[in-house]
């Protein structure tokens, strides 16, 4: 058993507790109840002052690539020796936890699945690792030349056919690729690349797997040809337009958007190259598009993603954070509701994590300061990580 005492408390993450401060008991790897300041603690418990340090339920990154270490890996992940992706994997995996990413999901595995492999060795308690939900290889034409990410499929009995094999495979969901790529010269990012009978397909076959589809999508052409086929997730979401937005509204859709701001900075940073010229030429655009969903679509659920290699992400694990906040203007609830609840929701797994609540896993992060108030608190790697009950630091 082990008690966290002291602890300040975000009221609209913490459930079932009337009470700005105090402890949280944890059994087994589950929150077995929350307690107020005066409440007495139990005797034999290992304890953890969190010193009035604010406690918030894990992150939940819903778009990563275990395997992805550096950017060429995308275009030469299958050139690389299974151990050493495998090895790659593992090392992302633990740095996402280090920073507090308690529950990730990878979204475009390679063909030897190197995440799925990590998935099992955390499940079986051989390794550490966060929470991992898996999409195996993603599905797509044969535009997009990324023969170390991609099952190629071609028509709709071509997609029903990848998919069912991807589930056999063990994937928890399925990743299409919608559009053209921010990241690829040879494809532009408002063509769509799948026709709606594919996508169709595969979200039926999803669905019956109760399951569902994801997609990387750019374009708004793209974008809203895979709404009107029933995908739950579009990755990125850059140019979607007020039309689909309210086509989503007006039908009562689940569909989420998860946006990745990391990814479109790390181009931004690349003034000078082919990509880094048409980000540029696009960001406002881009902004534009994110904002008006943010801004005039409440009840559309926005996930956090960040979608950038290894080596970038251990310089500056939670630059999405700040970028949320200064390229998007985000109120401070919002992002950390991003970060935990919604993200959770997104992927239907809030009945265990996401918030703080009598019953959920015991996935937490402690931060100093109040990042209601302040959410530069959220740019550096938290105090403590804690998933199912293990102090992770």
């Amino acid at each position: 058993m082990l008690v966290l005492k002291n602890c300040r408390f975000v009221p609209f993450l913490t459930e079932d507790a009337a009470f700005e401060a105090g402890s949280v008991v944890v059994e087994d790897g589950v929150i077995r109840e929350i307690l107020p300041e005066t409440a007495q603690l139990p005797a034999d418990a290992e304890v953890l002052d969190l010193e009035g340090r604010t406690l918030l339920p894990g992150i939940v990154d819903l778009h990563t690539h275990l395997f992805y270490e550096k950017m060429e890996d995308i275009y030469t992940g299958n050139a690389a020796p299974q151990p050493t992706v495998t090895l790659n994997a593992y090392r992302y995996a633990q740095e996402l936890l280090n920073a507090g990413c308690t529950t990730v999901r990878d979204v475009g595995d390679l063909h030897c699945r190197s995440a799925l492999y990590i998935k099992k060795m955390v499940n079986e308690g051989k390794i550490r690792g966060p929470r991992i939900t898996t999409s195996g290889p993603i599905i797509s034409s044969n535009w997009t030349n990324l023969d170390s990410l991609d099952i190629y499929a071609c028509g709709s009995d071509g997609f029903r056919d990848a998919v069912r094999k991807n589930f056999a495979n063990g994937s928890d969901f399925i990743k299409l690729y919608g559009s053209g790529s921010l990241l690829m010269a040879s494809n532009e990012p408002g063509y769509p690349l799948l026709e709606s009978d594919e996508v169709e397909a595969a979200v039926l076959v999803a669905r019956r797997n109760s399951s569902y589809v994801s997609v990387h999508a750019h374009g708004a052409t793209a974008i809203d040809m895979c709404v009107k086929a029933g995908v739950h997730t579009i990755e990125h979401a850059s140019m979607i337009t007020e039309d689909t937005l309210k086509y989503i509204d007006d039908n009562g859709l689940d569909t989420a958007l998860v946006y990745t701001l990391y990814a479109i900075d790390e181009i931004l940073e690349m003034p000078d190259t082919y990509n880094g010229k048409r980000m540029h030429a696009l960001i406002g655009h881009i902004t534009e598009s994110l904002c008006n969903a943010y801004n005039n679509h409440k009840n559309i659920l926005i996930g956090w993603g960040t979608d950038v290699g290894l080596n970038l992400y251990r310089t500056d694990p939670m630059r999405e954070f700040r970028l949320r906040k200064e390229l998007l203007q985000m109120t401070n609830e919002d992002i950390l509701k991003q970060a935990t609840v919604d993200s959770a929701k997104i992927i239907r797994q809030d009945d265990m994590i996401g918030t703080v609540k009598a019953g959920k896993y015991a996935d937490f992060i402690a931060v100093d300061g109040d990042p209601v108030k302040d959410l530069s608190v959220m740019y550096h790697l938290p105090a403590h990580v804690i998933k199912g009950g293990e102090v992770i630091r």
